[in-house]
């Protein structure tokens, strides 16, 4: 089977020759790969390691400079942030300027330049989609409508403003799903039959479960996922659902609404039973990541690498599809080279179903 083959198979519960498998990591560990590898071409890593993976395609922005009030550069709707350095030597984006901050009312609203989703190069997007669709299963979007409030108000502000200011917070959220669902029509439009997946995606978990209580969530986020699902799937795309942390809580919901790939299984976090993941929820998710990179991976011995990849494998493909394998968020610096290579040496020696 070809990546592409091998990958959509999983998502649509189809037999497979073996467990596909895809890589997230850090800047600082993409780096030591290609060292180790002797390259500057990070396929040639993707390859040594027989990751199949997506296609990830973005549009380009192409409207007016964003510049925040301190005539520093901005993204989205004037949020500023800084690079932050770790004593590893990795380093992080830490916002610096929430646009949203200090606003109580909806009426201050008014003046807010919400900005015209038309501005990026969609045909740009169309075309990179094109290119990769042959060889990738290939995703595009990224409709979030928790993150679009973090960012805007900054995390500790949004929460309170949920639980405080619930029409401030439904007043932001029906201006930025506007933003976002007139976005991604135009990027659906333009990438035609050559998008497969969209992401559809939030993070309202933590170590220990849920973010927020679930009624806030159901009634504060549901409507605006159902709008963005039904879009999806009006283009015949597959939905993508990003969450970390222990959101085991809200998977029925993500299930009945039509999310069809779940990441990233972190299964160390309360309410993620692996057994009880595949069991309730086999039928109707692909799931994607869940090799454990709080303790196993980063601290944890070659050996102990090896069996996590082949109790993820043995428990989420034990139906011989369903699962892409690969860690549960980005592999962080400071990991031992020697714990990378074994995770992706063990895909390829457990994961054979031929």
């Amino acid at each position: 089977m070809t990546s592409r083959e091998r990958i959509w198979a999983a998502i649509t519960h189809q037999p497979l020759d073996r467990v596909p498998c895809m890589i997230w990591a850090t800047p600082e560990v993409r780096q030591m790969l290609l060292e180790h590898f002797g390259t500057d071409d990070w396929q040639v890593v993707v390859d040594a390691f027989g990751v199949d993976g997506f296609a990830a395609v973005g549009a380009a922005y192409t409207g007016p400079a964003r510049v925040g009030p301190d005539g520093q550069p901005a993204g989205l709707w004037g949020q500023q942030s800084k690079t932050i350095t770790l004593p590893t030597g990795g380093s992080y984006s830490e916002r610096t300027r929430a646009p949203l901050a200090e606003v109580a009312e909806v009426a201050e609203l008014a003046d807010f330049d919400w900005e015209d989703p038309a501005d990026y190069d969609f045909a740009a997007a169309g075309r990179a989609c094109r290119e990769q669709h042959q060889h990738r299963v290939t995703m595009a979007g990224y409709t979030c409508p928790f993150v679009d409030l973090w960012n805007l108000f900054g995390e500790e502000v949004a929460l309170l403003n949920i639980g405080l200011r619930p029409e401030l917070i439904e007043a932001v959220l029906e201006r930025t799903m506007d933003y976002r669902l007139r976005q991604h029509r135009m990027l659906f439009e333009a990438c035609g039959e050559y998008l497969d997946v969209t992401q559809v995606t939030d993070d309202f978990g933590s170590q220990n479960g849920l973010v927020m209580s679930h009624r806030h969530i159901r009634e504060l986020f549901w409507p605006h996922y159902r709008e963005a699902i039904a879009l999806a799937h009006e283009f015949g795309l597959k939905v993508y659902h990003h969450d970390d942390g222990g959101i085991g809580e809200i998977i029925p919901d993500l299930v009945e609404m039509g999310v069809e790939i779940l990441n990233p299984i972190q299964w160390k976090c309360a309410n993620m039973d692996l057994h009880w993941l595949k069991r309730e929820f086999g039928k109707y998710l692909c799931f994607e990541g869940a090799v454990e990179n709080q303790e196993i991976l980063p601290f944890g011995s070659v050996e102990d690498v090896r069996a996590e990849v082949r109790k993820n494998i043995q428990i989420l493909a034990s139906d011989g599809t369903g699962y892409i394998c690969g860690p549960c968020h980005n592999i962080q610096s400071g990991t031992p080279l020697e714990n990378v290579l074994a995770l992706y040496d063990e895909v390829a020696a457990s994961g054979s179903f031929v």
